[in-house]
């Protein structure tokens, strides 16, 4: 006979018991004691199933103890789930297996001790203490028989006849309580699941959102609460569409129409640079996000994963500002020079210092004009550093070295797209330069366009980028400098009257090197510790002959020829004062032809032998080389000439050193 029982909550079927010797009156009454049991517990699950249990089986049973095990992690001990304790429930506990019969049961054997059990477990003080004499014990092993999950007992104070009928109860309902406790475990498994599942969500920094297929939302974890400016409680259920972009909505609903539901767990996509979504308040903010599809069973559910990435973008921006701002620092440091490292103290450099100091104070634009190499860039500087403006950029621009399809993007900057190669928004000199000074270097070179924009910006401070149409303002003192002659320039059309005497307000001439020649001793012993100090040479001076050749050189290329004069000496020098190589002599002699060239032109011509002129070109020499003749400063390595060879002429000629007078 098959006695099923069913309820809300379980079901399980009895298989037919073998009536063996067993009268009609015992099966009647197993099947009374079976089905008193199954109304008992029919109604309950969980920890309730577990209560019933072990009251219905006491009470069918007459036995005064019951309980229900579940074994723990250890495996050597057990805890109470339900505990019948002669005639109530008490609180559940903890026990140690060793030396207890529910040891032998866990080990997955079915016991029945009828009599004398406190005698074979003398150990076990609880059955002592009780005077326990019968107990029967079943296993409970998991569906599979791979696990011990625990057990239940049933025992008493009374012996039990071996033929007990509740052994055959205990087994039947010992699967109705594994069933239970792997329901238990399950629920306990996924209660932590989510527990767990509930803390990423809550500790997640990047904004979580579960969508349906009607892209309405059913999560909103506490991430997206802070990036949209919105509680959970108003986002769950409604659309999702309000907090997109329109290009990223039109992105989500084509992925969530494109995503086939064979394949819906592996198509994942991480949406493209440039996408927006919007705040609750309506701010628009840049964002990264990961799209994925999810099945709950027949319904079909999207995860997006979105990170708000406006700190990124402007810490990008600001990086990049920050990098052009490092490049000129670079280039500025390269060839700073303090205003206490101006070196000249003649005339026409005090009239320059004073001009400087003067306008300094002021945001006036200056023009400085002058030979190439005079020293601009240095009093640009200066100016700068004695300003209101000295905390912020100098920034120099060389016009000349920019090409004229350039320029405008370089001063002015460009957005994306606005000519070939503009892959992305660059900023120009005058936003770098904003609140600060921007130095345009050559401005006689600038084209007609940028000439036109230029004037606009000294009018207004404002200005477009090239492509674009956003106006931008700046605060910009202007200083430029030219080595050519502008005011010439606008007669002849090649430069705008207008921007000529814009720029021209405050002009400053800088002396050329000839102007000044008592300057040049002071520059070269400047440039001479400079070069010996980076070259780890000890030249405390210069020597007579190089200190009479600086003098007596006019210098065409002013202080930057200067400086590359003294540099290449002090790599050539050995002693400890500066010796000016044969190039600079070349250049006397060079000069000095000149100048008598020049004289010649206005006096008789003279015609003499070429021995003569051999003469007297070799009699220049060895004076100017003060009568050496051999080594490198010689007049033999200058005249390229053998010193034997040298003195050879020199007998030939009739050439000799003069006598030294006491």
């Amino acid at each position: 006979m098959n006695i099923t029982v069913k309820s809300s909550t379980s079901e399980f079927s009895m298989p037919p018991i073998d009536p063996g010797p067993e009268s009609a009156n015992e099966q009647n009454a197993m099947h009374a004691a079976l089905s008193a049991i199954v109304e008992g517990t029919a109604t309950a699950a969980g920890t309730e199933f577990f209560y019933a249990l072990v009251r219905e089986l006491a009470q069918t049973l007459s036995v005064r103890y019951a309980f229900v095990c579940e074994l723990l992690a250890s495996k050597t001990r057990v805890r109470t789930l339900a505990y019948w304790f002669n005639g109530r429930f008490i609180d559940n506990i903890e026990f140690d297996l060793d030396g207890s019969p529910c040891e032998i049961v866990i080990r997955g054997e079915t016991v029945y001790f009828t009599s004398k059990i406190c005698e074979m477990f003398p150990r076990d003080k609880g059955l002592v203490n009780l005077r326990i004499e019968s107990y029967f014990g079943v296993p409970l092993v998991s569906e599979s028989g791979n696990e011990m999950m625990g057990h239940l007992a049933v025992f008493h104070d009374n012996p039990l006849i071996k033929e007990f009928r509740g052994m055959a109860l205990l087994k039947i309902f010992a699967t109705r309580a594994r069933v239970e406790l792997e329901r238990k475990r399950a629920e306990q498994a996924l209660r932590k699941s989510e527990e767990r599942l509930a803390g990423v969500l809550a500790s997640a920094m990047d904004a979580i959102i579960t969508i349906d297929a009607e892209l309405c939302i059913t999560l909103f974890n506490p991430a997206a609460e802070k990036v949209f400016r919105c509680p959970a409680s108003e986002a769950i259920g409604s659309s999702f569409e309000p907090f997109l972009s329109k290009r990223f909505g039109n992105l989500l609903k084509g992925y969530c129409l494109a995503i086939q539901p064979a394949t819906v767990s592996s198509q994942q996509l991480w949406a493209p640079e440039g996408l927006t979504a919007r705040r609750r308040d309506g701010e628009e903010f840049p964002v990264e996000a990961t799209l994925s599809p999810l099945a709950i069973g027949n319904q079909r559910f999207f995860t997006v994963i979105l990170r708000d990435v406006t700190e990124r973008w402007q810490s990008q921006e600001t990086l990049k500002q920050l990098q052009l701002e490092n490049v000129y620092l670079q280039e500025q440091i390269k060839t700073r020079q303090s205003p206490d490292h101006i070196v000249g103290d003649s005339p026409a450099m005090q009239e320059v210092f004073a001009f400087a100091e003067q306008v300094a104070g002021t945001d006036s634009t200056v023009l400085l004009t002058g030979e190439t190499g005079t020293g601009k860039s240095v009093i640009a500087r200066s100016i700068h550093d004695l300003s209101q403006r000295r905390g912020k950029l100098f920034v120099p621009v060389n016009c000349a070295a920019l090409p004229g399809e350039l320029v405008e993007s370089e001063l002015f900057g460009h957005e994306k797209g606005a000519f070939t190669g503009a892959t992305a928004q660059r900023k120009g000199r005058f936003e770098l330069a904003d609140g600060g000074t921007l130095f345009l270097d050559e401005v006689g070179e600038l084209s007609a366009g940028a000439q036109a924009k230029l004037l606009r910006v000294l009018q207004d401070q404002e200005f477009e980028r090239v492509g674009g149409h956003q106006t931008l303002k700046v605060n910009v003192r202007l200083i430029a400098a030219t080595n050519r002659d502008l005011e010439k320039m606008v007669k002849e059309g090649e430069f705008r009257a207008d921007l000529y005497y814009r720029l021209n307000v405050f002009p400053i001439r800088m002396p050329s090197l000839a102007e000044r020649p008592t300057d040049i001793p002071q520059l070269a012993r400047f440039f001479l510790e400079k070069f010996s100090r980076k070259m780890g040479k000890t030249i405390h001076d210069l020597s007579p002959t190089a200190h009479d050749a600086l003098i007596r050189y006019l210098w065409p290329g002013n202080i930057r020829e200067l400086q590359n004069v003294i540099e290449r000496a002090t790599i050539l020098t050995r002693g400890p004062l500066l010796e000016i190589g044969n190039a600079l002599v070349l250049r006397l002699e060079e000069q000095d032809t000149e100048a008598v060239d020049a004289d010649a032109d206005d006096a008789p011509d003279r015609l003499v032998s070429f021995e003569e002129m051999e003469r007297n070109y070799v009699l220049k020499v060895l004076e100017r080389t003060r009568w050496v003749i051999e080594g490198e400063q010689g007049a033999a390595s200058i005249l390229n000439l053998n010193p034997s060879t040298l003195r050879s002429r020199m007998q030939k000629l009739r050439i000799q050193k003069p006598k030294i007078s006491p």
